[in-house]
């Protein structure tokens, strides 16, 4: 197999994230319910779609923001999607941000305009955006953070998140943030857990009367598995673990994940273990 051949091959077969539709309600997740997830068809064989945050429910169609990765040159961009529930399937896409490499676009919305400050560590800091869904474009709005944060979220004047150069460990930190000025202020606390489960995976939620927050267990691996905490008393609690996911969103009604697949696992095996 000549060397050309060999890397088709290889990147024909390695893994890729998928999005998906969750059926149940966010009490039936946080309760223990058998995940059923609808897994909308990707027609665009160039990419995968990652990290899903919910801009707008309408009817059958779902808008979405993601990580929009091109194997082409290995870099992530923000992009909007639309899935067609009936059809079960992605049919539009359009790339919002791109340059660096960029992920996890986390929304804030506020006085009925929508922003979005995605993960951006490689270029170490994390910059606020002002989407406009009429045209479809985003406008950079200002810096919050020049440090390496990874996988941030706003929730009630607070900034959480983990940091380079142990992003995937186990300490999440959390910054004031003044959301009238879009202001980073001072840190106000380390989180120290037991397991690696301290980076985001997706935004704060409400179910119950209770606030939860998704979370990454990454004991063995990035994307291990999705760990649901509660949050109460100033602590987060773990109440429920679900492997082979990754984010969770909900907006409107409609709740997202995704999840890390092997198309063709012991292929890709075999040919790490011959590159070598």
């Amino acid at each position: 197999m000549t060397k050309s051949l060999f890397n088709y091959a290889k990147r024909l077969i390695r893994p890729r994230w998928q999005i998906g539709i969750v059926e149940n309600s966010l009490e039936g997740i946080v309760n223990g319910e058998e995940l059923r997830v609808q897994w909308p068809a990707n027609p665009f064989h160039d990419r995968w779609f990652a990290d899903p945050f919910v801009l707008s429910v309408n009817g059958n169609e779902v808008t979405l923001l993601v990580e929009d990765f091109r194997y082409k040159d290995g870099k992530g961009r923000i992009s909007r999607i639309i899935v067609d529930m009936e059809r079960n399937s992605i049919v539009s896409c359009k790339t919002i941000l791109d340059g660096g490499h960029y992920s996890f676009p986390a929304i804030l919305r506020k006085e009925g305009r929508i922003f979005f400050y995605p993960e951006q560590s490689r270029q170490g800091k994390l910059e606020l955006f002002e989407y406009c869904p009429a045209t479809e474009t985003c406008e950079y709005v200002g810096t919050l953070s020049d440090e390496p944060l990874t996988d941030a979220i706003i929730y009630k004047g607070v900034i959480y998140s983990t940091q380079l150069p142990e992003p995937n460990g186990k300490v999440l930190n959390s910054f004031l943030f003044q959301v009238s000025c879009f202001k980073l202020g001072n840190e106000e606390k380390e989180y120290y857990v037991e397991e690696s489960v301290a980076r985001n995976a997706g935004d704060f939620f409400e179910c119950g009367g209770k606030v939860y927050r998704p979370a990454q267990e990454c004991n063995r691996w990035y994307g291990n598995a999705l760990s649901i905490q509660l949050y109460e008393n100033g602590e987060f609690k773990e109440v429920r673990r679900i492997p082979r996911m990754h984010t969770l969103n909900s907006y409107q009604g409609v709740t997202v994940v995704d999840r890390k697949i092997f198309p063709f696992k012991w292929v890709y095996r075999l040919l790490r273990r011959t590159d070598k």
